[in-house]
């Protein structure tokens, strides 16, 4: 195989060189991005001479991208966004290793490397062995005993073009595309075609059988002619991974280390794709890229005598080894012919890990390594060496060391008879780093019952139990039903399937209410709901407290197993209603194998007449005093809701004293503050209190109170306090709110000085009295304040008294007579002579 050679581009923008990387796959480039005679090797057509791969930052906007690109007078090819690569066209002549020391000088720019041209690792030779001995050689026939691959795994071939309807190939192709030319179509290659057969060819009678001839392939070109550039294998492992490829083969090397194929190489990783590629035929313990990578199996060829071939590479970096001299298999025309290199040896290891895949699609690359290390033929020297590896592959082997990936599902009754009280016990082993669902499917395949669900498992036993009721609620029918569990690992799947045969033993049952309360002139209809647990015929039959048939609404009657219902008109068999009364609902089941359930009895009270209530006025007249009191009674003798109110004479609702209160028999009170319900006081007159009352069944009554009237206490104004202002009457004005007698009154220090009026009747209104500042004897009081108190009663002997304050101070020309003296015989003193 020619070396292409591995060399670095650099150039200079803006600040100074930063140091590549990958954070978000932490892969750091083998070589180090300044060594750029180490890096570039002068051969002409290793690299394409006018185009550059660049690695910007991630945080790099378009804008400066764009910048570096007009820089160097280059134009952006292809790019990878989620990688930040770019693959760049320079101008013809443009001195490479020196574009690239500049460059890297760029505060941008990560990494850059040449698009190295990489060749197929194959070497023709004429037929001259048994066709396709390597079977054999690998006991691939055995193996196929166990598993000839899975249609759900898929090998994706990065290498020539695959004629994709070979006859051997047919029906296998999934995703084709051409990286050079950019479409889904390709030109038939001998080296894809070849490597593409070894793989998966039908075992089919027609020519040939690949490792794993049931999987599907992935075809993926990226040659030129006989040339490959590194950009467009990173590429194509990266369409590859996004696609769901499980295996990637790469038939193809160069000497030269490529950063953009590593960190291609840890993306498929990341996604869970295995990468095998091969050694190289150079007969040199030189490393061979992307072989030599560290999520790369890389794989030297064997021949028919299980030694290491005169042309393979060997070194560090080999995996195993497999047959690779004198392989036949498919080529493009629609023919076979042998070909020789590690390029045929490479997908004897990708078939073998897709037959592995195959039985255990939840292995991770990791896990499908460590089992062609246990199950490889050791050659060479003990243990792992740098000829053939961990060994010679062995698909026979590899596949008994496989664990499947769900343990054969166990059961404690695989007939199982249902009959409400068993138990189906389920066990069975599931690899861990899974998520699983265990369901029960019907003869039709559809999911009827989901025991388990997306449940993250960490690897060993799981243990569940069915008790034959299904998602519906209802038991499983007699028949033949299939047990699943199907697991995954994000991104495979695997399903385990085992049959459960049902038999139905469960004894119909019937539940509905025990009682019903129900007015026919209400609701008209009485609606029943009952639910049945499996399949089976319903009678149902009314009868009267004599126990005789009133109505039968079902005979016999087949319902599934679900909730119904029936209605009853409250009529009997002849149409007419029934009486008022306690009435029975019979409701009995049996199931098609005449096996009875217990029979269900609801109790239905027919019930038309409107509730009865009492009411009593608690207080007549009613007194408006700020305070809330006792208005009214109702006395109730069932249960009944109420809405209760004041009225007018003309009906209509001034205050709401309970709303839909519910209350049992007995007697209740209701209270009132004597406001409306806008919180004003209701004007004085004759009202009534007003009960709205249904009962249970629905039944209404409209109950009224006596008549009673609503008063509000009398009240007197007047102010506060007066002077009494002169010499003779003074008047003093005062109001009542309402008509009433009034009594005006004088007192001096808590005695009775002087009445002024006494029962004297008054409208409401304001009105006034005087006084002279003299008492009942018509003396005038000496100087000082004197109370005065009027009081108003009214009809309802309702009354209210107003005290204020008169303050008396006569002229100083007033003197007013002092009290007259006796002396002791006597006779009046001289100075009180008149």
């Amino acid at each position: 195989m020619k070396r292409p050679l591995l060399f670095l581009i650099a150039s200079a923008f803006f600040l100074v060189p930063t140091a590549a990387s990958a954070a978000d796959l932490d892969v750091t480039p083998k070589v180090s991005k300044f060594s750029t005679e180490e890096l570039f090797d002068k051969k002409e057509n290793d690299f394409a001479s006018r185009e550059l791969i660049i690695k910007f930052r991630e945080t790099v906007r378009e804008k400066e991208k764009q910048a570096v690109f007009n820089s160097i007078e280059g134009v952006e090819i292809e790019s990878l966004p989620s990688a930040e690569f770019s693959l760049v066209k320079v101008p013809k002549g443009t001195n490479l290793e020196k574009l690239a020391e500049n460059l890297l000088s760029f505060r941008q720019v990560e990494f850059v490397e040449p698009n190295y041209r990489v060749e197929s690792a194959y070497v023709p030779r004429d037929p001259g062995y048994t066709k396709q001995w390597y079977l054999k050689k690998i006991n691939a026939p055995q193996a196929w005993d166990q598993n000839k691959g899975s249609e759900k795994i898929t090998v994706a071939v990065i290498d020539g073009g695959v004629q994709t309807n070979h006859p051997d190939l047919i029906g296998k192709i999934v995703s084709p595309y051409d990286m050079v030319s950019r479409k889904t179509r390709m030109a038939p290659d001998v080296h894809g075609t070849h490597v593409a057969g070894i793989i998966a060819a039908s075992n089919n009678k027609i020519g040939i059988s690949g490792v794993a001839p049931n999987v599907k392939i992935m075809p993926i070109n990226v040659f030129s002619g006989n040339d490959a550039e590194m950009y467009n294998i990173a590429d194509a492992i990266i369409y590859a991974a996004d696609r769901k490829a499980d295996v990637i083969n790469m038939s193809l090397g160069s000497r030269s280390y490529s950063y953009i194929v590593d960190y291609a190489v840890n993306y498929a990783a990341k996604k869970g794709v295995m990468v095998v590629a091969a050694a190289g035929n150079e007969d040199t313990d030189a490393k061979t890229y992307p072989a030599a990578l560290k999520h790369v199996v890389g794989i030297s060829a064997t021949d028919i005598r299980d030694r290491i071939t005169y042309f393979s590479n060997f070194g560090s970096y080999i995996d195993f080894a497999a047959p690779g001299n004198g392989i036949y298999s498919t080529v493009s025309g629609s023919s076979y012919t042998y070909l020789s290199g590690t390029s045929m040896a490479s997908p004897v290891v990708a078939g073998a890990a897709a037959l592995v895949l195959s039985k255990n699609p939840l292995l991770t690359p990791s896990q499908v390594m460590g089992i062609l290390k246990k199950s490889s033929v050791d050659l060479g020297d003990k243990g792992w060496d740098g000829l053939y590896g961990f060994g010679r592959i062995d698909v026979n082997k590899a596949l008994m060391k496989t664990p499947a990936p769900i343990s054969s599902i166990s059961q404690t009754a695989p007939s199982f008879s249902v009959d409400a009280e068993r138990k189906n016990g389920i066990s069975f082993t599931l690899q861990g780093g899974t998520k699983f669902s265990l369901y029960i499917q019907n003869s039709k395949g559809e999911t009827v019952k989901k025991i388990i669900t997306n449940k993250k498992w960490t690897g060993g036993k799981v243990s569940a139990s069915w008790n034959g009721k299904l998602d519906s609620g209802k038991y499983a029918w007699t028949g033949n039903y299939k047990l699943v569990v199907k697991a995954s690992n994000g991104k495979r799947s695997a399903l385990k399937r085992t049959d459960i045969k049902v038999t139905n033993n469960v004894v119909p049952s019937i539940k509905a209410a025990s009682s019903a309360l129900y007015s026919p002139a209400v609701t008209g209809k009485l609606t029943i709901p009952y639910t049945v647990n499996k399949k089976a015929m319903v009678t149902a039959v009314i009868t009267n407290s004599s126990n005789r048939e009133v109505r039968r609404l079902l005979n016999r009657y087949t319902v599934l197993s679900r909730t119904r219902q029936l209605t009853w008109d409250g009529k009997d068999s002849k149409g007419k209603r029934v009486a008022d009364g306690k009435y029975t609902l019979s409701l009995s089941v049996v199931d098609s194998a005449k096996r009875r359930g217990t029979t269900r009895k609801m109790v239905i009270t027919v019930d038309t007449k409107g509730p009865t209530a009492k009411t009593v006025v608690k207080t007549s007249p009613f007194v408006i005093d700020g305070k809330s009191k006792t208005a009214f009674s109702g006395e109730f003798k069932e249960k009944v809701t109420v809405n209760a109110y004041v009225i007018t004479g003309e009906n209509t609702k001034l205050k709401t004293l309970a709303s839909k209160k519910v209350f049992n028999p007995g007697t209740i009170n209701f209270s009132w503050d004597g406001k409306n319900d806008k919180a004003q006081a209701v004007p004085e007159g004759k009202y009534r209190y007003m009960i709205e009352l249904s009962d249970a069944a629905g039944n209404k009554t409209i109950a009224k109170s006596s008549v009673f009237e609503l008063v509000h206490p009398p009240v007197v104004r007047s102010q506060a306090e007066f002077n009494y202002p002169s010499e003779g009457e003074t008047v003093f004005g005062y109001s009542v709110s309402k008509p009433g007698t009034v009594t005006v009154q004088i007192f001096k220090d808590g005695q009775p000085f002087r009445k002024i009026e006494e029962n004297i009747a008054k409208t409401a209104g304001s009105h006034q009295f005087v006084w002279d500042g003299k008492n009942d004897s018509g003396n005038p009081g000496v100087d000082g304040d004197y109370a005065f108190k009027i009081s108003i009663k009214d009809n309802y002997s309702l009354s209210h008294t107003f005290s204020g304050t008169i303050h008396l101070k006569w002229p100083a020309t007033v003197t007013p007579d002092p009290e007259p003296s006796v002396e002791p015989d006597g006779t009046a003193s001289a100075d009180e002579a008149i």
